[in-house]
């Protein structure tokens, strides 16, 4: 009776074993940074970069933060800027250099086109010699380095596409509801 009961211990155990070992695996990679990160604006639909990118594939905005202003830029120069006091109303900015938001020409593996947010930080740049380079628009889904000249491909994900290396832009979590808030952490 008692080697009845230890059989499917001695077949369960090694799976799950095995199991626990392939889930702390050292290639596994996170889809979101690590790195601290937060914006919240609401009404998106007054800042016509933003809602534009939010609401449009293959459109993306820059957001910037200066001592008193926020700036939201397009790839294409359509720019707006918007008093900081207003905006800290929700909550003081956090960022390493900014953020790009918006939406890829490419929908997902479930055919939407949903609004991503990166840093504008050089992750090359930031994690080789941890200067803070922020990067420009150098088409309408691509950001590159001043520094390095590395280059990255907003509608993939922000994987590098030009330049040495495998780093992708930091991503960090975006909802947005309604056309009217928009929040990143």
């Amino acid at each position: 009776m008692k080697s009845l009961l230890l059989r499917p211990l001695r077949i369960l155990c090694p799976l799950l074993v095995g199991l626990s070992l392939a889930a702390c695996s050292d290639e596994a990679k996170d889809l979101y940074a690590h790195h601290r990160a937060f914006f919240k604006y609401s009404p998106v639909s007054a800042v016509q970069p933003l809602y534009t990118a939010l609401n449009n594939p293959g459109q993306f905005c820059a957001i910037t933060f200066g001592t008193s202003t926020i700036q939201f830029s397009s790839p294409s120069g359509q720019s707006q800027t918007v008093l900081r006091t207003a905006a800290e109303a929700y909550g003081k900015p956090e960022s390493i250099a900014g953020f790009v938001v918006g939406t890829p020409s490419v929908p997902d593996l479930n055919m939407q086109y949903l609004p991503l947010a990166f840093d504008l930080a050089c992750p090359a740049c930031y994690d080789d010699d941890l200067i803070t380079k922020q990067l420009q628009f150098s088409a309408a889904e691509a950001l590159t380095c001043p520094r390095c000249h590395r280059s990255y491909d907003l509608q993939n994900g922000g994987t590098l596409s030009q330049g040495e290396g495998a780093r992708r832009l930091f991503r960090y979590q975006l909802s947005y509801a309604n056309d009217a808030v928009v929040v990143i952490n």
